[in-house]
């Protein structure tokens, strides 16, 4: 499920031997998959190594967290595990904690999503049918305030002198067949599918929308990736709920207690210690 793509040299796996500078890591739970971020996220040498994470698929990678958030809820559904919804907020922030820690190290984030058919009524009240990421309307609504790009991976074949030939493109803009997103504007509709044509285009986009709209290209961090204290405090709580099970609750009361400079529980930190609040979550993480 998990795929990194290498910065330089060649590692192939299973269903990826025809694509270089791959290495797959088979995910079989939510767990392992926070451990494989957790080590991505530590480690300078998998910095320096991996460039590229891919999500295939994020449909699955969604239903092995709604399992993960109810199994530590002891709960059947997610509308269970908290009172008036908040089961569905601590799955939201869960499934999306990891894709921030990679996006904070520097990896670029791919989620890969099956598509599916969907009868839409236009505006004359006709029924059409389009083309839209299979993924479930919640887990797709907060990946796609993350993305920048959906584009839309289809074959298409042209007659040529030597017979029929088929090319696979990526779409970068919707039409009513099908759903893509971008957030550059200039952006051309389609390019031929591959990674050097991809950045190309991106490049371009961003480069003529400089000279036409004037500004600069930034490396502020997106607002939506900056968590807020009740984000985290709720990541606190699923946190300690984990320590408990894992007899690990007196380890993370200790990191607690070193970053804070004495004895303190989650409940008794404060919004303005959110900076400390962070380390203690990310230093927790790693040894659950």
């Amino acid at each position: 499920m998990l795929k990194y793509f290498e910065r330089n040299g060649r590692k192939v796996e299973r269903g990826t031997n025809a694509l270089n500078n791959v290495y797959v890591a088979p995910v079989k739970t939510w767990n392992d998959f926070k451990n494989f971020v957790n080590q991505l996220v530590r480690k300078q040498e998998l910095q320096e190594r991996f460039e590229v994470i891919v999500i295939d698929t994020a449909d699955e990678a969604f239903k092995l967290c709604e399992k993960y958030v109810c199994n530590q809820a002891g709960v059947s559904e997610v509308k269970d595990v908290a009172a008036y919804g908040g089961g569905y907020k601590i799955l939201d922030n869960q499934f999306m904690e990891p894709f921030r820690d990679l996006n904070f190290a520097g990896y670029g984030v791919v989620f890969i999503s099956h598509s599916v058919e969907k009868q839409f009524i236009d505006d004359n009240g006709n029924d059409y049918n389009k083309i839209i990421p299979a993924l479930p309307s919640r887990p797709f609504n907060l990946i796609n305030k993350m993305v920048d790009v959906v584009g839309y991976i289809r074959q298409i074949s042209n007659p040529t002198d030597n017979g029929i030939e088929s090319k696979r493109y990526i779409f970068f803009r919707s039409d009513n067949r099908f759903f893509t997103k971008s957030r550059f504007k200039y952006i051309e509709p389609r390019v031929e599918l591959s990674y050097d044509a991809f950045l190309k285009a991106i490049y371009d986009a961003i480069d003529k929308e400089a000279a036409e709209d004037g500004g600069t290209a930034s490396n502020e961090i997106d607002p939506y990736l900056d968590r807020s204290f009740d984000d985290l405090m709720e990541d606190a709580k699923m946190l300690w709920g984990e320590a408990i099970q894992q007899s690990k609750a007196e380890e993370v009361s200790k990191i607690l207690e070193e970053e804070f400079g004495k004895p303190i529980k989650f409940s008794e930190i404060l919004p303005e210690q959110i900076d400390t609040l962070k380390k203690v979550l990310f230093e927790a993480k790693n040894i659950l």
